[in-house]
């Protein structure tokens, strides 16, 4: 009889993982996610290594679990053995023992995964969504108000730039933490380009970041497409309203058309309706609907 089990992540598990994604793109097809996407999320597995679990048959890994990526994938050729349930339990647990009300994952509208949804109790919570805009469409640069500063982002910036992250995104519908060690392993990669950060400061604060923006580009693996995102947008609660998102977004576009991008996208949550109506109003469209679904820890 097979040994099975979860465990955390380790450095080093990284090509276990995509053999899995590799073995489970073909068969679940997932809309709008290309297999470049999730090999950014695995890069990033090693900056927070207690954010991903992987589910063990006699030792090899054919499963992981990051709900940071709201991602869940067993290798077909291992399923239907309760390995996305002891996943999932696991993380129930944890979050449960770290006073985290819920486990929100993402998951594709097909009748297999209805059947896990439904089995485990899970409950569906606003979509995320992913909008584009197309290469043709125009955008004013950027023109921030006389009362602030702007500027890309420095070496020494790590501590100030997790703070204003953390700050910007406490209250948001599913809420983020960063950590210093993670954001400072994602810029460790070599593909970090610190340019495409912006930092806003208030004019007569010119040392505490009050929002900041995160703009990316890569060639479409095996195209000479270019492809840029808008990554992150924040701005601190008391600094809103004053048009600071807008101007945020515009030098992001910006910055992605500068370097050669056609179409950019982004992601945003179904009922973050400030943010939709000024994707709407710049020229984004929606493409692409993720289901979330959410399941109780008791905490």
């Amino acid at each position: 009889m097979a040994t099975m089990g979860v465990r955390t992540f380790e450095p080093g598990d990284e090509p276990a993982i995509i053999a899995v994604i590799d073995a489970a793109l073909p068969v679940d097809r997932l809309p709008g996610i290309t297999r470049q996407d999730l090999l950014h999320g695995v890069e990033r597995m090693r900056g927070a290594p207690e954010g991903t679990l992987v589910a063990t048959e006699d030792g090899m890994i054919v499963g992981f679990c990051t709900p940071r990526m709201d991602e869940l994938t067993v290798h077909p050729a291992h399923r239907r053995r309760g390995h996305g349930r002891r996943l999932v339990s696991e993380w129930v647990a944890r979050r449960r023992a770290g006073g985290e009300p819920e486990l929100t994952l993402h998951g594709p509208d097909r009748p297999d995964t209805a059947g896990f949804i439904a089995a485990l109790g899970f409950v569906r919570r606003p979509s995320l969504w992913l909008f584009e805009l197309a290469p043709d469409v125009p955008v004013p640069p950027p023109a921030f108000p006389a009362n602030v500063q702007v500027r890309t982002y420095h070496a020494d910036d790590l501590a100030r730039f997790v703070a204003v992250a953390n700050a910007s995104f406490a209250d948001h519908s599913t809420p983020l933490r960063f950590t210093e060690r993670g954001v400072a392993q994602v810029h460790a990669l070599p593909d970090f380009d610190p340019g495409g950060i912006l930092l806003v400061f208030a004019r007569d604060d010119p040392d505490r970041p009050i929002g900041w923006a995160k703009a990316e580009h890569e060639l479409v693996e095996g195209t000479d497409e270019r492809r840029g995102f808008v990554s992150f947008i924040g701005v601190v609660p008391a600094w809103r309203g004053r048009g600071l998102g807008r101007e945020l977004l515009r030098w992001a576009i910006a910055h992605c058309r500068a370097a050669g991008s056609g179409t950019i996208e982004l992601n945003v949550e179904a009922d973050n309706d400030r943010a939709l109506e000024l994707y709407r109003a710049t020229g984004f469209t929606a493409e692409v609907e993720w289901p979330h679904y959410a399941i109780s820890t008791g905490a």
